[in-house]
């Protein structure tokens, strides 16, 4: 029963939590940046071999990062617009 408590817990300290971090940033409206950025390099490290898991939570933040950032400026051009 101790084995099953000690693989557990190995499997969840090899989770990647920065991923899921990076994924709540980019889903808050103001913080997508850092999001965008976090989610980057959380999946950088997770390719590099690290071990860890969550490289879908760090996909889906990079997405979710680039969603906003077309939303962003594509208000800006429709605002820029309206002004000219």
């Amino acid at each position: 029963m101790a084995s099953k408590t000690a693989s557990a817990s190995q499997t969840e300290s090899r989770f990647s939590w920065n991923a899921v971090i990076a994924f709540v940033l980019s889903a808050i409206g103001l913080l997508f940046p850092f999001g965008l950025w976090l989610g980057y390099r959380t999946r950088g490290q997770i390719d590099g071999g690290n071990g860890e898991y969550g490289r879908e939570f760090a996909t889906a933040a990079i997405i979710i990062g680039w969603l906003w950032t077309a939303f962003v400026v594509l208000g800006l051009l429709a605002y820029l617009w309206i002004l000219i």
